[in-house]
């Protein structure tokens, strides 16, 4: 338009030429929001609003700097990034992290700390960040939000970059995790004990790292606040932000306010007309309460009275039909109440050849039970409990059996023993006991199954059994893990077992670790699935009860994670979860290994038999399950990592006590 001036100001005299020039000036201005001084461009790369390269431009708190042409965001301690990227619109930056160290597993800003934003700035890390942590020790291992399991992609970088990352491969641990998801962030760090090498990629794809997807570039997602108005301390400095004037705001802070009629627009630093805003939209307008004769204002009048009537009469029969229904289920009662005992025995039929089951269950005659257990003699009792007693059976053809024989009389004990019924006849899984059949023609319900012949965990670390070895100890913790986690995921529906105890994992000749006695567990139907929690009456053992499940009857599948908590610790520790014989303030296990963990004092109650002779990686790895029995036992059970989760780090340790963590 300034051509145009400057051709049809050329024939009129110097008067009209001015206020022709100012009226056409003046009436841009007024139309238009003129934005605050944008900083010019670095090199190539443009600096929008509100970030600043120097004083006079864009706003002074959101600071970066250009030198040769090249943006950088410094940071605290001396370190800064390079910026390869700014998008206005998400008002997000994209910095390039730090780089390793020549054959090192260190970052360059090592000497920093990493990378530390400063907090009193409108800087933070941006959600999405997907950050590696590599060279790292047991201290940051279970520290949230870290994924430091053998699932983590830290492996897959590794694997994929052995160019620039293979240090890492052969030096402490590597972890991951996700910056944002609800809380801000300041810092990527990597510090001398704790992890020493970094790596970032925003918005990273879960696919990459499998075979056939590259890797992205990498980079560190940084966001800014959107500014505020500009602070002004005079009327005079708000000339620079048309449409606005100086005036107190929130903390008693001077600020250029946008007049009315018009609006701050944070992106380009401008007071915006807000005429688009005006008009209210034809559903708002259908939204609003109708007002004045309904056939005037085509407005529906509500017919209150109408509506209340047919309130009425829906209840009167709802009330009729719930009575009858009611009168019906009284009667059906009384009758199901004398054949209870049948009815429970019929229950335990239909189970055993419910078209769900998984396994073919055998039913046993009497005769075939007492000719096994030689008439149940006590030289066949291999154990005895609140339930009933267990029986060896051997049978014709060579079986040797495991039989449980419920307490005649004892209703809650056949209630479990029916309960087992429904639970094993739906499941299949190595590290579960194996149900074979059951009977029911004695007068004890009883059931059979595979015999394991080694006793149970409890037995080898508190009844002065041979001593168990650390590589057995994680064994046995890695195959009882993968079967409760058979339970909460695989099988269909989920069953939380309820009753995790060393006493309840069995161990057979080659101490291969089965996860037995189901009296407790609990079937999640269909219905509950999608809870967070059940509610149900707390049952199980002391020293091993979830707090949560305890006090409010809350029953999740971390009920289960918290007593495995308590059984890593008694395999750390070789003592019971609950023991008299200790002081007072450390009677309960979990307790007690919390509190040396705090005290970082750990290995101080680390079975010395298992302690003594290990090598550095050994002590490492009872220090690894020690942070994870810890994270189990987390009070709060959000804070617990699922049964898989632990299932994959206990094998990770596995791998790493035999030496083939590097080769997978």
């Amino acid at each position: 338009m300034v051509p145009l001036y400057i051709i049809f100001c050329s024939l009129m005299d110097h008067q009209h030429k001015f206020m022709l020039i100012f009226t056409a000036t003046a009436a841009m201005l007024l139309s238009c929001a003129v934005t605050l001084q944008h900083c010019g461009n670095c090199g190539s790369n443009p600096v929008p609003y509100p970030l600043s390269t120097g004083p006079n431009c864009g706003d002074p708190h959101y600071k970066i700097r250009c030198t040769a042409g090249t943006l950088w965001l410094d940071a605290l301690a001396g370190s800064s990034y390079m910026i390869v990227s700014i998008d206005q619109k998400i008002r997000r930056i994209i910095t390039r992290p730090a780089t390793f160290e020549r054959n090192k597993c260190v970052s360059t800003d090592l000497r920093s700390e990493g990378m530390h934003l400063n907090e009193t700035l409108p800087f933070s890390l941006a959600a999405g960040n997907t950050v590696f942590l590599f060279n790292c020790t047991v201290k940051v291992q279970h520290a949230p939000p870290m994924d430091c399991t053998v699932r983590s992609l830290c492996h897959s970088y590794i694997k994929d970059h052995i160019d620039n990352a293979s240090a890492c491969g052969r030096v402490g641990m590597c972890c991951s995790y996700v910056t944002g998801s609800g809380r801000k962030d300041y810092v990527v760090r990597v510090y001398g004990g704790g992890c020493a090498a970094y790596m970032s990629f925003l918005d990273l794809n879960g696919a990459v790292g499998t075979v056939g997807k590259r890797w992205p570039e990498p980079g560190v997602g940084i966001e800014w606040v959107a500014p505020q108005e500009p602070v002004c301390k005079v009327p005079m400095d708000c000339n620079e932000l048309l449409n606005s004037k100086c005036g107190m705001g929130v903390g008693g802070v001077q600020r250029c306010f946008c007049n009315v009629g018009f609006k701050w627009d944070s992106i380009n630093g401008s007071c915006q007309s807000q005429t688009q805003y005006q008009n209210q939209t034809q559903a708002q307008a259908q939204n609003a309460k109708c007002v004045g004769h309904g056939k005037v204002s085509r407005c529906k009048v509500k017919k209150k009275k109408k509506m209340l009537l047919a309130v009425i009469v829906s209840l009167g029969g709802i009330v009729t039909i719930a009575t009858l229904i009611g009168f019906i289920l009284y009667k059906k009662k009384n009758q199901m109440e004398t054949k209870a005992e049948n009815a429970k025995i019929k229950k335990s039929k239909d189970i055993s050849s419910a078209k769900a089951s998984a396994l073919s269950s055998r039913i046993f005659t009497g005769r075939e039970i007492q000719k096994a257990t030689n008439n149940f003699s006590q030289e066949n009792l291999i154990g005895s409990g609140g339930f009933g007693e267990v029986f060896k059976g051997t049978f014709d053809d060579g079986t040797i059996t495991a039989i449980k024989r419920a307490k005649l009389g004892n209703t809650k004990s056949i209630d479990q023993m029916q309960n087992e019924i429904r639970i094993l006849c739906q499941v299949n899984h190595r590290s579960l006991v194996r149900l074979i059949g059951f009977c029911l023609e004695l007068e004890h319900p009883l059931l059979i199954y595979d015999y394991v012949s080694n006793g149970s965990l409890f037995d080898y670390l508190h009844n002065k059994r041979a001593p168990l070895k650390w590589i057995q100890r994680l064994k046995i913790a890695h195959q009882t893990a993968e079967g409760l986690s058979y339970l909460h995921s695989s099988a269909v529906p989920p069953i939380y077992h309820r009753d995790v105890k060393s006493s309840n994992i069995l161990l057979d000749e080659k101490f291969n670790a089965k996860v037995s006695d189901f009296g407790l567990s609990r079937l999640v139907e269909i219905a509950e699935q999608n809870k967070s929690h059940i509610f149900t009456s707390a049952q199980g053992t002391l020293g091993y009860l979830d707090p949560e499940y305890y006090r409010n009857f809350q029953l999740t599948d971390k009920s289960d994670v918290y007593s495995f908590g308590v059984v890593l610790m008694e395999l750390l520790t070789s003592e019971k979860a609950i023991d008299f014989n200790r002081e007072e303030e450390n009677v309960n296990l979990a307790i007690y290994g919390k509190k040396k963990l705090i005290e970082e004092r750990l290995m101080d109650v680390v079975d010395p038999v298992m302690k003594d002779g290990a090598s550095d990686l050994e002590l490492e790895t009872m220090k690894c399950l020690g942070y994870l029995a810890t994270s189990c036992l987390e009070e709060q059970r959000q804070k617990r990592p699922t049964m898989k989760e632990v299932s994959d780090e206990i094998e990770y340790l596995v791998k790493i006590v035999k030496g083939e963590a590097s080769k997978s």
